[in-house]
């Protein structure tokens, strides 16, 4: 729900400041509002990306946790289903490309679900080993 929230507060915060429509009396205001506008979209594709590893993320971390009960369970081929389900959310978050012309704050977060996405990639790895080897897929 949140993530929905951040993606309406990013629409409105776009399209509620329109600062060509308050005066266009300047042709130097002119094209500062273009270079704006030109700039707006990218700054907002660029927000995206953090949202878009921590969505990447947050399903990641379901389907580990949908794999765990699977485990507790007994239920081993439903486990390794989520684990690769899970390694595959991964390996895609983990593809995803990050433009170099970012804020640093904004540099900070995707670092660090970068770090996470990570770390839970080695897990997911040696979990699914164990799991295959326990089930003798390998």
């Amino acid at each position: 729900m949140s993530f929905l929230q951040g993606i309406i507060d990013s629409f409105n915060s776009v399209f509620s400041s329109d600062p060509s429509s308050s005066s266009s009396s300047s042709q130097s205001h002119l094209n500062s509002t273009s270079m704006e506008a030109a700039s707006s979209p990218s700054s907002v594709s660029n927000e995206r990306v953090a949202f878009k590893l921590k969505g990447y993320y947050d399903l990641a971390t379901q389907e580990i946790a949908k794999a765990v009960r699977a485990e507790e369970w007994g239920l081993v081929d439903d486990a390794i289903l989520h684990y690769k389900n899970a390694q595959r959310i991964l390996l895609e978050a983990h593809s995803t490309p990050v433009p170099s012309f970012i804020t640093s704050s904004e540099q900070a977060k995707v670092q660090s679900y970068r770090q996470k996405i990570s770390k839970w990639q080695g897990q997911v790895s040696e979990r699914l080993q164990a799991l295959s080897r326990r089930a003798g897929l390998y």
